[in-house]
């Protein structure tokens, strides 16, 4: 099977576990709903077989149902401090922040709360108040430090090709440690009574400072933002488009590399029940990249234009466990051709909640182990390199990230991956394992 089969494949197979697996685990889980139902309008204050048919309801994206378990409950006994926190949630799941917000006050109010479920909803309620403002601002600013095996990205083998002969590089491959800083923020700002529209606002950035290769220093800033219209709700429930603008600069060595700007367009789908949601896309841009004269053909990327098709899939298993992946075509039509390249690109990313080892904290821990899986393909060869065959290139990474709040501003974060490029020409064979870890504060 050639490289682009195998990778487009690879691709399908990632969507199509998203497909499958809600479809897979329903029927049981429907049946029991139905049996729970049934055993509830006969014994309607029993507590246990309450909660197991919201669990149940929930995972199924059948948040009605279980919302209207939870408020039967409360009509029999208004002081259940449980059954408010778990309709605040639910409520502050539908978009309904304002009732959600009135459920967790109450149930924190509670005297029987215990601790763990006042820590949970502690953790919660900033963010669901901070949700029914009509602007809505958030932050995740992280620094850390971080080590690689390969920080100068030299080929694994220490080989270059030289116009078509193969020469020993001089200088070996260096490990390396740097410090790093990132920051994400977004600002959500609505632009009617309804909802139905809203501006969406976004920038990240990202630097680092090597310890001992100074020359590799990186600094990569981006910014994008478009209004986000809701569609028709008896076409699509929870559906909705954005168009929007992006632009990118960075930096390599404390100088400019390549700045960037376009604009796109991405629709969301929330199918079976929210629990699946697709966002497919489509987006172009302009790529200027200051690295010219005869040296140019050699950098990863050079001036042009670049369009990709995309599509991602969000899974919600339950509120334990989430998938994402996206699969995307590129085409990058470069100034040299022997710079453009089409680009398969295919990642997952399974995300797993669980609890703190000490219950007083309150806030769900994490751990996402990732994968991603590439092909390049380019157009026509590069003299400098080699005369008669034009670069093909697959990579590959995989990794775990773990995230660790302490509160609900502050945590920690540790990532470990591994990549590696596989390409028919040595001067691109690299690998690299990388391990990086650091406070995180969100505001």
């Amino acid at each position: 099977m050639d490289l682009f089969r195998q990778t487009t494949l690879t691709a399908v197979l990632l969507c199509g576990a998203i497909v499958a697996g809600p479809a897979a685990a329903e029927p049981e889980e429907r049946a029991e709903q139905t049996r729970l139902s049934d055993h509830l309008r006969r014994h309607p204050t029993d507590y246990a077989a309450t909660y197991r048919y919201v669990l149940i309801s929930r995972d199924l994206g059948d948040h009605e149902a279980a919302i209207g378990a939870l408020e039967r409950l409360l009509a029999f006994d208004p002081s259940l401090a449980r059954a408010r926190k778990e309709l605040g949630l639910l409520y502050a799941r539908l978009g309904a922040y304002q009732t959600a917000a009135l459920h967790l006050r109450a149930a924190l109010e509670a005297p029987d709360l215990d601790p763990a479920q006042k820590a949970q909803i502690e953790g919660v309620l900033p963010d669901v108040e901070r949700q029914s403002e009509s602007s809505r601002w958030s932050a995740r600013l992280q620094t850390g430090l971080r080590s690689q095996s390969n920080a100068s990205f030299f080929p694994t083998d220490g080989l270059f090709m030289v116009g078509g002969v193969g020469v020993l590089s001089p200088a070996p491959r260096r490990a390396d440690f740097n410090a790093f800083e990132r920051v994400d923020i977004a600002n959500d700002t609505d632009l009617d009574a309804a909802r139905s529209a809203q501006l969406e606002t976004r920038f990240k950035g990202y630097a680092t400072q090597q310890f001992h290769l100074a020359s590799y220093n990186v600094g990569v800033f981006g910014v994008s933002a478009g209004p986000r219209f809701a569609l028709e709700e008896n076409f699509l429930p929870g559906a909705s488009v954005k168009p929007y603008v992006t632009g990118l600069t960075s930096y390599v060595g404390g100088g400019n590399f390549l700045n960037s700007g376009g604009a796109g367009v991405v629709a969301r789908l929330p199918l079976a029940g929210a629990a699946l949601t697709l966002e497919p896309g489509v987006e172009y841009r302009y790529l200027g990249v200051s690295i010219g004269g005869p040296f140019a053909s050699l950098s990863a990327i050079s001036t042009g234009s670049a369009i990709t098709a995309s599509i991602g899939t969000i899974w919600r298993h339950s509120d334990a466990l989430r998938l994402e992946t996206r699969a995307a075509f590129t085409r990058h039509s470069a100034d040299l051709r022997s710079q453009s390249f089409d680009e398969i690109d295919a990642q997952a990313l399974a995300r797993i909640d669980f609890d703190p080892p000490f219950a007083a904290l309150g806030l769900k821990w994490s751990i996402a182990p990732y994968g991603r899986i590439f092909q390049l393909a380019f157009g026509a060869v590069d003299p400098m390199v080699d005369p008669w065959r034009p670069r093909r290139d697959v990579g590959w990474a995989a990794g775990v990230l773990v995230e660790a709040p302490v509160t609900r501003e502050i945590g920690l974060s540790a990532a470990f991956e591994y990549a590696r490029n596989e390409s028919n020409l040595p001067n691109f064979r690299t690998d690299n394992l990388s391990v990086w870890f650091g406070p995180v504060a969100r505001f």
